[in-house]
């Protein structure tokens, strides 16, 4: 019976979110915002570098999750992301994420920003969607449950390649091979959901400084989107 509620309820939305890949308007009082005239004029987007890292950086520290944004505070990060990717080329060449082994890849990375709700699927908006970039093209992407009753965490174990071509260069290949859930404090590989093996997802990584890491993704009506993740570890 637990089982067929947790697929249910849980497993099959997740299982859509990885097939397809409050709004507390938090302010920062010793931060000196600058004028319109003083944005535009900025010729590599500094402030809105600055401040997309900093209101990151707070997100993840207290918890808050993409789908937890107002539309205002929303539109107001892509504007500042928008400014960077249009004036700051990446730090990190794009066609060398794969060098060493994709090294520069490895550690924790938490999604902290998503410009379109619909890149998250139907998960809970308390939800925290994590990729850990592991040596040897191993990852686990990962959706931590923090107040689903009895379900804790769902990993997808997986193999990742990196493209260092021309064509796309930074683009990331997520390859699932099998599926573990963590319910009721038990680990339970969930092989009815074969089905998903070898299938892939992908992260078109558009910017990245070993920190922060920007990739680009459509919706089911091909509007354009974009995922911020920031390395928690």
């Amino acid at each position: 019976m637990y089982i067929k509620v947790i697929f249910m309820v849980i497993i099959l939305p997740y299982l859509v979110f990885v097939n397809g890949f409050l709004a507390p308007d938090f302010s920062y009082a010793t931060r000196q915002r600058l004028s319109s005239s003083m944005l535009a004029t900025s010729p590599k987007a500094e402030f809105e570098l600055q401040e997309v890292k900093a209101q990151l950086n707070a997100m993840l520290k207290q918890g808050i999750r993409p789908k937890m944004l107002s539309d205002e505070k929303r539109n107001e990060l892509e504007s500042y992301l928008q400014a960077v990717l249009r004036s700051r080329p990446s730090p990190v060449p794009l066609k060398t994420l794969a060098d060493n082994g994709a090294s520069s890849l490895h550690g924790n990375w938490t999604l902290v920003f998503s410009s379109e709700n619909e890149g998250l699927g139907d998960l809970p908006r308390d939800a925290t969607v994590e990729m850990i970039m592991l040596p040897n093209f191993k990852c686990e992407y990962k959706i931590l449950f923090p107040k689903t009753l009895g379900m804790k965490s769902l990993t997808a174990k997986s193999t990742y390649l990196v493209d260092s071509s021309p064509v796309n260069p930074g683009l990331v290949t997520i390859i699932y091979q099998d599926i573990v859930v963590d319910a009721f404090g038990m680990k339970l590989p969930i092989g009815a959901f074969g089905m998903l093996k070898g299938r892939a997802t992908y992260v078109d990584t558009q910017w990245f400084d070993g920190m922060m890491w920007i990739d680009r993704g459509y919706s089911s009506d091909g509007n354009q989107f974009y995922n911020i993740y920031v390395k928690s570890k």
